[in-house]
This record gives structure tokens, sequence and C-alpha cells, in this order.
């Protein structure tokens, strides 16, 4: 395919996307495009960068691998159909290096890959072609989801002897300590970020999940069970977990005899 001059004046050496050395100064968020189409590639490339993010390009799982250790994205977007590596085994390897979000646009648009593409952890799954506008608004979701995610890594509720370290995946309660699910870890953390205030259902289903439906609001409840279980010493009349109807739950860390049930 012959590319055009305007074409050529926009790619660089980095993967169609600011040069490697220009990173070092830059405050902006960075994006990690893996697309082995030029065009696409392009695309993409121009949609990010009118967003206001810095844009590094990699046309292969393994220059991707490479560059992800070199600029460390704040957010990926992940083709899936690639030569070599695909992107199935690509996410993978993402995986061993970076936490990162990733958010798959694929060609694809079979419910089945859809719903591998969840299952496996990806962020988000946008078929193409897509409309501009809703790529940005997805990217930026999941930006300052996983911005608000990183604002507290760890609480400590003294009242209580609650500690919770986000980042170790500790929990320990009246000394000792409590072995955590993930789920019921990050929902427990939704909960610690707005004690001792109620949180809704929809609040925890959107940061935890970052959707809201039946079969999240049945998983949430499984995992405060869960969490009551392992926490509470008498389960069935909780008090550091405590409900509000149906409107979603709250962490009572308030001292002990100023905790009100419900």
């Amino acid at each position: 395919m012959e590319v055009s001059p305007m074409t050529t004046a926009i790619l660089t050496t980095t993967g169609y996307g600011i040069d490697l050395d220009q990173l070092e100064s830059t405050e902006r968020k960075r994006v990690l495009i893996i697309d082995d189409e030029v065009q696409s590639m392009l695309l993409l490339k121009s949609v990010m960068m009118r967003a206001g993010l810095d844009v590094i390009g990699a046309t292969s799982g393994e220059e991707a691998i490479q560059k992800c250790n070199k600029v460390h994205p704040d957010v990926i977007l992940l083709d899936l159909m690639m030569p070599v590596m695909d992107g199935w085994e690509t996410y993978q390897q993402l995986r061993r290096i970076t936490t990162a979000p990733v958010i798959i646009i694929s060609a694809i648009s079979s419910k089945d890959a859809v719903v591998r593409g969840f299952q496996v952890g990806a962020e988000d799954y946008l078929t193409k072609p897509f409309h501009p506008a809703e790529l940005v608004a997805r990217v930026q979701r999941v930006l300052q989801r996983n911005e608000t995610a990183q604002i507290s890594t760890s609480f400590y509720f003294p009242k209580v002897a609650l500690q919770i370290n986000l980042q170790a995946g500790e929990v320990t309660y009246r000394g000792k300590s409590v072995d955590l699910p993930g789920r019921a870890l990050a929902v427990l953390s939704v909960l610690a970020r707005h004690a001792p205030h109620v949180v809704s259902n929809d609040t925890i289903a959107q940061e935890v999940w970052g959707e809201n439906n039946d079969k999240v609001q049945n998983r949430i409840k499984h995992l405060i069970f869960l969490l009551r279980q392992k926490l509470e010493e008498d389960p069935g009349n909780p008090k550091l977990i405590l409900n509000r109807g149906r409107v979603g739950y709250r962490l009572a860390t308030e001292e002990p005899n100023r905790q009100k049930t419900t």
C-alpha cells in the first residue's frame, strides 16, 4: 500500500506514534495501540491524539511487549487478528508485565469473542467499525476508573480495627489476617473508599465490573455474603458490613457503641 506524504509525516520509528524519548518529559496519559493494519493504526492514533493522549504504536505482539516495558502505558488498545502472535496470546504476555487496562478493538463481533474478552480480563470490547467519539468515551471512562482505584491503596479504620492494603492484597481485622479473593477485596475496597457512607449497588457494580446488570447484582450479593462470612463474628447479625434495604451497603467504621445495624 502506498503511503501518502501526509501519512509519512506523522509516522515515526516507534510504530506510528510519538518518539519514545519524548515521553520522558510529558505528563499526559499514554496509550499503547497494537494493530498490524496501517490504516487502522493511523485512525486510532489520530483519534487518541485529538483526545489529548500520547500515543505509542506497535504492529505486532512482540513489538508491543518490547515497548510496553519501556513506556509503561496507562491504557492499551489491542487488535485480535494479528499474524504470528494474535491478540489473545499478546494479551496473556502483556499481563505478565503490566496491569494497564486493555480495551480490545476488533472486527470480530461474535458473542463468543466478546465474552472471552471479558473472561480473560479485558476492561472493554469495541467492534470495528466504531464511532471515534464512542472510543474516546470508553477510553476516558477506563482511565478515570483506573485513576480512582489508584488514589488510595490502603485504608485503616482504627475504631473498628480494620486495615486494608490493596497493593499487597492484605486485610487485617481485629488483629487477624483475612484471606479474600480478588473480587471480594475489590468490593470491600469500594466500601472502604466511601466509608462510612452508603454505597449504592450501581456504584459498586460500575467501580468493580464497569457495568450493571442482573448478573452483576447477583455477584454483589454473593460477595457481600462471603465478606460477612470472613469478617463478621455473627454473619447473620452483621456489625461491620451493613445494608440499606435494596439501596446498597456501607462499612460501619464508627466506634462499636455508635454503630447502628439495619
